[in-house]
């Protein structure tokens, strides 16, 4: 009796450890297939170097990591890039494109390739939605509050396809 339940145990056991590395197996295939469809996926193409939107320093970089706000106390992700700008100073767009919309202190601009960027925290805006911008033209002056976050900078996001993106600005 001893002896097949020991029996009955080690096939069990066989058939369990089969079934592992068929498990194991599948995974392996299911990684080399993903792997191998990933390898067959066009990389987009390079994104322009973006210009300078002001003259002022970045004080606070693009981070899908989540960080603090202390104007609203808030802990959120900072998918855009903020500059400092003083009152007054011109806001410039950081590509060619066309304006989209102007309003409560925001110009959104669409790009070639799906591209938006969007322009937060201006006093006054002198651009006019359909209008047609070259990189470096004047969007308007900084001094307006940029929501969430308050006064003293220009905060500038870039979507690709709705999706938010980081970017380079040239030095």
């Amino acid at each position: 009796m001893l002896a097949l339940l020991c029996a009955g145990v080690i096939l069990l056991s066989a058939a369990w450890t089969r079934e592992q590395r068929a498990g194991e197996s599948l995974d392996r295939l299911a990684v080399s297939d993903q792997s191998q469809r990933l390898s067959q996926v066009t990389p987009p193409p390079d994104r322009e170097t973006c210009g300078r939107p002001t003259a002022g320093e970045i004080i606070r970089g693009y981070s899908d990591e989540i960080v603090y706000f202390p104007g609203t106390r808030s802990w959120q992700a900072h998918r855009a890039v903020d500059f400092a700008a003083a009152e007054g100073e011109r806001v410039r767009a950081m590509l060619e494109g066309t304006v989209v919309s102007c309003r409560d202190g925001c110009v959104v601009m669409r790009h070639e390739n799906g591209l938006e960027s969007s322009y937060r925290g201006l006093e006054r805006i002198e651009a006019e939605a359909g209008q047609q911008l070259r990189k470096g033209a004047v969007l308007g002056t900084a001094g307006g509050r940029v929501p969430h976050e308050g006064r003293g900078h220009i905060c500038v996001s870039l979507t690709e396809n709705g999706v938010p993106v980081p970017f380079t600005i040239e030095n």
